[in-house]
């Protein structure tokens, strides 16, 4: 099992360091904190906002990585090989997840130490519904990886999912009105949590609807799973 496991992983690495768009998806939360701090340089609370703005991309970008990975396996038939090497569907679930997410929590920790912002202040709730977050965004991006079997194709699917993640934080800011259509989505218990770091509780409605939205994908990456066949 480990070896299969440090296989993928190792496989996933070389595929990810190979590919020009890939490496740039991963430097883009950097470069989008750069933007911002010249954009809100004037304002007081500006750290806060570009925290509460970028967060929400680190896993869109990285998440985005995913489907093209995948598709790419499936154009170079390397799934029928890991499927004859034995590899079985939860360790090929594991290993395209796992890289990512480990990305994820190492740009969040980077991203808030460079914001002087204070883990203090944050809250167990705020970094919960920060991590399901990002656990159910790269889920759904997994399920589109899984029912595709060519690159174009991929990254076309994946594009909502990246373009809502990307977008609603910042269409929060803008119109309070769409607050009540975005608790019902997987970034309702973010944007609840990240305008009110210290008043936001576990018990909160938007809380539970991410969690139903976390299983829901994950429901949706074991049945992708299942219908392509792709590893047994």
């Amino acid at each position: 099992m480990f070896k299969r496991m440090r296989a993928l992983l190792w496989s996933r690495k070389e595929m990810m360091l190979a590919n020009k768009q890939i490496v740039v998806n991963i430097i883009m939360p950097f470069v989008m904190v750069l933007l911002y701090q010249f954009v809100y340089k004037d304002l007081k609370n500006m750290n806060q906002i570009i925290l509460y703005l970028v967060l929400p991309m680190i896993p869109s970008f990285l998440g985005y990585v995913m489907p093209n990975l995948v598709a790419e396996e499936a154009e170079k038939n390397n799934q029928r090989s890991l499927r004859l090497a034995g590899v079985k569907s939860w360790e090929y679930v594991l290993a395209s997840l796992l890289i990512p997410f480990i990305l994820n929590l190492l740009y969040i920790f980077l991203l808030i130490f460079y914001l002087e912002v204070d883990f203090a202040d944050l809250g167990l709730p705020y970094v919960l519904s920060i991590l399901l977050m990002s656990l159910t965004i790269f889920l759904l991006f997994l399920m589109v990886a899984l029912l595709t079997n060519s690159q174009t194709r991929a990254a076309i699917l994946a594009m909502p999912v990246m373009m809502v993640t990307f977008l609603l934080p910042l269409f929060s800011m803008m119109d309070k009105g769409l607050e009540k259509v975005i608790d019902y989505t997987y970034m309702g218990a973010y944007s609840r949590a990240g305008t009110d770091w210290s008043s936001y509780q576990l018990t909160d409605k938007t809380f539970w609807v991410l969690l139903i939205w976390l299983l829901l994908s994950l429901a949706g990456v074991i049945w992708a799973t299942k219908r392509r066949q792709i590893i047994r």
